[in-house]
């Protein structure tokens, strides 16, 4: 919930009062019917038409599709307009903005997976940008975090936790299924129900904590809103306005290196280096080819 939606949640209270009091109405209530329309400040443009337009299929909740279209729009163009020249001697600051942020995703992926995160860059990457921008959009006045909705971080989730698994069954085949079952054959029936438990709160647990971080951060700013609002300081919630952006940066980076966490352990161990061979570790290099034999 970012500070618009919180204001016309007070404003849709505020009409609905006045059209349920008598139609004789008193000045009071003209004062207050007046002051309903003025709630929402200028600068913030009304979802109203979005909400009557897709109504049939949940109004409130479509708010979030557009927000994410919004995303998605701006980061093809942004990209379209920094990748455009490639080629040219002299690359633009956009080009050298998006190298710069290639570069530190690779880094960051690589340090986590090892030399095999090299064929995870594109996904992680993705999700981490993704996820980073619609964290961001909840402090722009008139539009909506995507994110401080549960919707839309269980469809992320969801992505991860089948990636998983395709990866799983990609470089394993139907071996993968072993690990559910434990290493001692008579503790089955009791292992895989565990692990079964333990594999579905994964999407659970990365939806849940990127949604609520993501809505408090937005209902506190929302509420530094009003309180500088009735104190005629207009600007008393702008160092949440920084914080915010801190932790969506932080959010992003703690959805993404749980989720390498767990596509690393669906890899077969020969991929990160704990196969055969010695405590030199000069078989390292080796074990990092077959790696990328599997995933590709």
């Amino acid at each position: 919930m970012s500070a618009y939606a919180a204001i016309n949640f007070v404003n849709s209270l505020a009409t609905a009062a006045v059209e349920t009091a008598p139609h004789t109405a008193t000045h009071g209530e003209k004062a207050a019917e007046s002051g309903a329309s003025m709630i929402e400040p200028s600068i913030i443009f009304s979802r109203h038409w979005i909400e009557t337009t897709f109504h049939s299929v949940g109004g409130e909740h479509f708010v979030v599709v557009i927000m994410s279209v919004i995303v998605i729009i701006s980061l093809a163009v942004f990209l379209r307009i920094a990748t455009t020249g490639m080629l040219t001697r002299e690359p633009s600051p956009l080009q050298n903005l998006v190298e710069l942020i290639y570069e530190s995703l690779e880094g960051y992926v690589l340090n986590i997976m090892g030399p095999v995160g090299q064929n995870f860059i594109v996904l992680i990457g993705s999700l981490f940008i993704y996820i980073f921008c619609c964290n961001l959009m909840g402090i722009i006045p008139g539009l909506e975090s995507p994110t401080s909705n549960l919707n839309t971080t269980i469809a992320i989730a969801l992505v991860t936790f089948l990636s998983i698994h395709y990866y799983g069954l990609k470089t394993q085949g139907l071996k993968y299924f072993k690990h559910f079952a434990g290493d001692i054959w008579w503790l089955a029936p009791l292992m895989i129900p565990i692990h079964i438990i333990g594999e579905l709160a994964r999407p659970l647990s990365l939806s849940i904590r990127l949604f609520g971080n993501i809505r408090g951060e937005d209902i506190a700013i929302c509420i530094l809103f009003f309180l500088g609002a009735k104190s005629f300081f207009p600007f008393f919630h702008t160092p949440m306005l920084f914080l915010a952006c801190f932790t969506s940066l932080i959010q992003a980076l703690v959805f993404t290196m749980l989720s390498m966490a767990y596509i690393s352990g669906a890899l077969p161990h020969e991929e990160h280096g704990h196969g055969d061979h010695d405590e030199t570790g000069h078989n390292a290099p080796e074990h990092s080819h077959d790696s990328d034999a599997h995933i590709h």
